[in-house]
């Protein structure tokens, strides 16, 4: 079996949940997410704690951190999914937590969180949490809000590199966008331009993964 890293209590200085259920998640990730995911996992839970501190937001570390965590898993398994690969990713989050003792109530949250995030528009009525994870992953993958988390991204980036992540998340998101037109990823590759936000981003614009440029926000998702 593949050794795990220990879990920090803290990336670049953002406090990490230490909780059964949460060195769970990580145990987990570590053994069913490719390197690219798993970082951008732990980059978006980060991004969605900085965030919460800059608003003075109080939120659940360990939803925030398991919604982060599980978010993406549904691309890994395209061929399997029957319905958006978001929507499975929160099915398969609720059953995973619930088996580690997270309550009922706590694991909806995640799996709420983790269906919202590919939605164009999230607010504080849908949980804080979801609204974290909506804008951390937008932060992630487009650069959008960029400046919010400047002053900790090169600490987090050392720590989970951004590598071949936009190269491999476009296609992933491309592969469902032309097997299920009517899920979310094809309005983000197609009617965003997914492709083209990218090459603009900051991240892409950097050698270290570390952006040199604020990104103008110019469209929803």
């Amino acid at each position: 079996m593949t050794s795990v890293a220990p879990l920090s209590t803290d990336i670049g200085g953002i406090t990490v949940p230490g909780d059964d259920v949460s060195l769970a998640v990580w145990k987990w990730a570590n053994r069913s997410l490719p390197t690219y995911l798993l970082n951008h996992s732990v980059r978006s839970f980060c991004w969605g704690a900085t965030i919460a501190g800059r608003e003075r937001w109080p939120f659940d570390r360990s939803i925030l951190w398991a919604a982060a965590l599980i978010h993406d898993f549904g691309l890994t398994r395209l061929a399997a999914n029957t319905m958006c690969f978001e929507v499975e990713g929160a099915e398969i989050a609720r059953r995973l937590l619930e088996g580690w003792g997270m309550p009922s109530a706590a694991a909806d949250r995640v799996a709420i969180a983790i269906i919202l995030h590919m939605q164009p528009s999230v607010t504080l009525d849908d949980g804080v949490e979801s609204v974290l994870l909506d804008r951390a992953t937008a932060i992630d993958v487009r650069g959008d809000g960029y400046e919010q988390i400047d002053a900790v991204a090169p600490g987090v980036v050392s720590q989970f590199p951004r590598g071949a992540f936009d190269r491999l998340f476009l296609a992933a998101v491309s592969r469902e966008a032309a097997t299920r037109p009517s899920c979310q990823s094809a309005r983000l590759v197609h009617d965003n331009d997914l492709a083209a936000w990218m090459v603009r981003s900051p991240w892409s614009a950097s050698r270290n993964g570390s952006p040199r440029g604020a990104h103008p926000a110019d469209c929803a998702g």
